[in-house]
């Protein structure tokens, strides 16, 4: 916990944001309470949170895939905004990097969980057409996928 931080229950802090000044109380994430708990890493930890925030950046979220082909390139046209697509357009390369070195056992959990920020319930729920996995299965998964990125794609 960073000194801008202060515990307030198991799972919420209150920390500092931007501003100078102005506290917000905030949820512990799953990957962040697993750090805590000591079940992965802090370079897991920071390769979670790199990927969440590459994933925002390629404004993916809500578009749910499990295959890198199924995600949106950004067009080739000149306009004003030709700096954030860029951005966008890299974010979204490293995100398919991600997915091919996670393969489709781990990737779609990694999407899910830490792109899309839904539970690993959630993410088995949503595996509706796929062979089903148990939220036990996931979890693992999710652990393995976050080794292998604070190994190869950080």
């Amino acid at each position: 916990m960073t000194r801008a931080q202060h515990q307030v229950t198991d799972d919420v802090v209150i920390e500092e944001t931007h501003q100078a000044g102005v506290f917000r109380r905030r949820r512990i994430g799953l990957v962040e309470r697993w750090a805590n708990e000591g079940i992965i890493t802090e370079q897991e930890l920071a390769a979670a949170e790199a990927f969440q925030a590459i994933f925002d950046r390629a404004q993916l979220r809500e578009r749910y895939a499990v295959s890198s082909s199924l995600i949106d390139r950004v067009d080739g046209s000149r306009s004003s905004t030709d700096d954030a697509n860029a951005l966008m357009y890299d974010a979204r390369e490293r995100i398919m990097e991600a997915l091919s070195l996670l393969g489709g056992s781990m990737g779609p959990v990694v999407w899910d969980v830490i792109g899309s920020e839904l539970s690993l319930r959630e993410h088995v729920a949503r595996q509706a057409g796929v062979k089903r996995v148990t939220v036990h299965e996931a979890r693992g998964r999710l652990i393995a996928a976050l080794d292998i990125l604070a190994r190869a794609w950080l």
